[in-house]
């Protein structure tokens, strides 16, 4: 894995939206502008027990500043009723007092939805798929309880072009969620600037929402440490055993984000 400074130039346009180009506002400009920051931690955790879920939590979360549970990595999860569940969430709460606590749940649609929606006011964030049949209704229930709501997308087997990454961001604000999430996967190093430079174009707009932007996989494990430069406001590390191709364990990531963010 190699991790390097993106140095190109970039535009900022004033009105709709447009790639970079090559004629384009230096990194030394943006950063004056406040546009580049470090990433938050994520520790995304998808574990087969509770017992193991709070294991991993205990070991890293000096690493991070925010918890994910991917409640679908449970055994028994399904079947949780609504007690049960925000029992355990009140239990998870406790334990990762001062880092911010997300639910996620991948997996069949009305089983996620009902577990999402019993996490509202307790959660600080719920992680929802922008192709839920009920994104919008989701995004007001959780916004009326005080919850955020992030809106993920995934290209697990891609990396599209990126005008069309660029131009799902502004589909995404249509569902009203607080930030807005696209990973995709990268089968070259290269690609990983797709992503990147359609969420810096993304961000650029005078009115956007926070952003997620990942390049999964092996070639895509620099994004995961240099994407604050390009507008991302969170960077997803796992424990143990990744979530999702490429990432780091939080330990790991925390160290490089220390390096490369020293350099700036």
């Amino acid at each position: 894995m190699r991790i390097r400074d993106k140095n190109k130039d970039r535009n900022k346009e004033k009105k709709g939206f447009s790639l970079p180009g090559k004629k384009s506002q230096s990194k030394r400009s943006r950063k004056k502008a406040g546009s580049i920051r470090r990433p938050e931690v994520c520790l995304s955790l998808s574990c087969a027990t509770l017992d193991e879920l709070k294991k991993e939590i205990e070991e890293y979360k000096d690493c991070c500043q925010i918890v994910e549970w991917c409640v679908d990595g449970t055994c028994g999860s399904s079947d949780y009723t609504k007690e049960e569940f925000t029992s355990i969430l009140r239990d998870l709460k406790k334990q990762c007092r001062g880092k911010k606590l997300t639910v996620d749940y991948k997996g069949d649609e009305d089983t996620g939805n009902r577990i999402q929606r019993w996490a509202m006011g307790i959660a600080d964030i719920i992680d929802i798929d922008v192709n839920n049949s009920q994104v919008r209704e989701m995004v007001k229930e959780a916004r009326r309880k005080r919850t955020k709501a992030l809106i993920s997308c995934h290209y697990f087997e891609e990396m599209p072009a990126r005008d069309d990454i660029a131009t799902q961001y502004i589909k995404m604000e249509k569902t009203g969620g607080d930030i807005l999430k696209i990973a995709c996967f990268a089968e070259k190093e290269p690609q990983s600037y797709e992503v990147l430079e359609a969420a810096y174009a993304y961000t650029q707009l005078r009115k956007h929402r926070p952003i997620v932007a990942i390049a999964m996989g092996e070639e895509g494990q620099a994004s995961r440490i240099c994407a604050g430069d390009f507008g991302s406001v969170i960077t997803y590390a796992c424990g143990s055993t990744p979530t999702a191709p490429g990432q780091f364990n939080a330990r790991d990531l925390s160290r490089y984000l220390d390096i490369y963010y020293e350099r700036k």
